[in-house]
């Protein structure tokens, strides 16, 4: 690839908003970076104050005022971890043309009498750190939002990722938005004592948590989920929730898959005072109940038994095709139908789907990319095509049927 006259180019076009011209998909841009941006402080566990922070990467010379934006969580059990690990993801990103943030969090929680985190006094300690990550993570959001004339970012095209605890965090943030879904546990409930010493547990406050209520919302477009879990499936109310993508070992002995509590593969007692929580494959169940669309859900399971992803670069490019084809619309000014309806089949498909026409009647079928780009051109005839999709990365194609009887724009998905 020619990078340095590509480069060019871009850096030469008129200033535009977010632009799907752009991939999104390839690293086509120098990055930016701002270290440790305070976002807000925040009372922890203990009754201290965290000073919460975040790093910013932005991709320079992409000529957009509305570059769609990732906010990245790390893990760590709610008691360790960075949002440093995160920083190379943060980087590609960025390079790829979105703008992205590695957001700190409330870390910590009341342990055994004899052991620390990941050992925990009750079931309601895990419960409770899962809350104010949650209210931090609302917090960065609303920052980010709130400085998106500084950043040229959309305030629309947002999207959470986070993985283990941090994609426990994304969820919930994501999810748990009505004041009526706050766990009892996370109002002021019983101090927790260690041997002759005890330690308030306050009331927590709101969903939304008090951290830059500055007149934007909280709300995401998609968040992307890498094995990760919620208190309670019923916070996904509807089709019309925010968009999800999963990412889950089936056997994961950590963050379970199922309905388990964390840690139930190690043992060792860690297991014992923590909650039960719903894993990505219970969730699946609800968003098949839910109705969510093939284009708006999506669940990559895969047969291992490690709380690991089995191959970062392949889910990486996934992740970033199915934002980039959520957030681009593709079938945005496409022609509505206004002839018979086509059948498309199987969808999601592999290598190769059907198009069936009634009666028999024949068509041109051209298949689009989400810049509007025609990739390939099929005739139906007696009513019937066969569509060859080898080649095509996975994602969200838009296939145009032009007959004699009118035009339909049908939106195919390729695993």
């Amino acid at each position: 690839m020619r990078l340095l006259p590509l480069l060019a180019l871009l850096a030469a076009v008129t200033v535009r908003g977010q632009d799907c011209s752009i991939p999104y998909t390839d690293s086509l841009f120098a990055v930016q970076v701002e270290s440790d941006v305070w976002y807000g402080n925040a009372t922890r566990f203990d009754g201290g104050t965290d000073s919460l922070r975040l790093n910013l990467y932005k991709p320079v010379g992409d000529g957009q005022t509305e570059r769609p934006l990732v906010v990245l969580i790390h893990g760590g059990g709610f008691f360790e971890g960075s949002r440093n690990e995160f920083n190379p993801w943060a980087w590609e990103l960025a390079s790829k043309g979105w703008a992205a943030a590695t957001i700190s969090y409330r870390l910590g929680f009341y342990g055994s009498w004899l052991f620390g985190p990941p050992y925990a006094n009750d079931p309601h300690e895990l419960r409770r750190a899962i809350y104010r990550a949650m209210q931090d993570a609302k917090g960065a959001v609303r920052f980010l939002k709130g400085r998106h004339a500084q950043d040229s970012t959309s305030t629309t095209a947002v999207f959470l990722l986070g993985g283990s605890a941090g994609a426990i965090t994304a969820l919930h943030a994501t999810y748990l938005d009505n004041a009526l879904e706050k766990p009892a546990d996370c109002g002021a409930i019983g101090d927790v004592q260690h041997f002759l010493t005890f330690y308030p547990r306050p009331d927590l406050g709101g969903v939304e948590g008090d951290l830059n209520l500055n007149g934007h919302d909280a709300s995401v477009m998609g968040v992307v989920n890498i094995y990760g879990a919620l208190m309670d499936t019923a916070y996904i109310g509807s089709a019309d929730d925010a968009a999800l993508f999963s990412y889950h070992q089936g056997g994961d002995p950590v963050v379970g898959c199922g309905v388990q509590q964390p840690y139930w593969g190690i043992g060792l007692g860690i297991p014992d005072n923590n909650p039960w929580l719903y894993g990505s494959c219970a969730i699946d169940g609800r968003m098949q109940h839910l109705g969510f669309g093939a284009d708006r859900y999506r669940f990559v399971l895969y047969a291992g038994n490690e709380h690991a992803i089995h191959d970062l670069p392949g889910l990486t490019a996934e992740v970033v095709q199915w934002m980039r084809d959520l957030m681009c619309g593709l079938t945005t000014g496409l022609p509505s139908a206004t002839g018979p309806s086509a059948r498309l089949f199987p969808n999601p498909a592999g290598e190769a789907a059907t198009v069936l026409l009634p009666d028999g009647a024949g068509a041109t079928l051209l298949l689009r990319d989400a810049q509007g780009r025609t990739l390939r051109r099929w005739a139906l005839a007696g009513g019937r095509a066969k569509l060859d999709l080898h080649g095509l990365p996975p994602g969200l194609y838009a296939l145009e049927v032009m007959g004699g009887a009118g035009r339909q724009a049908l939106r195919l998905i390729k695993e």
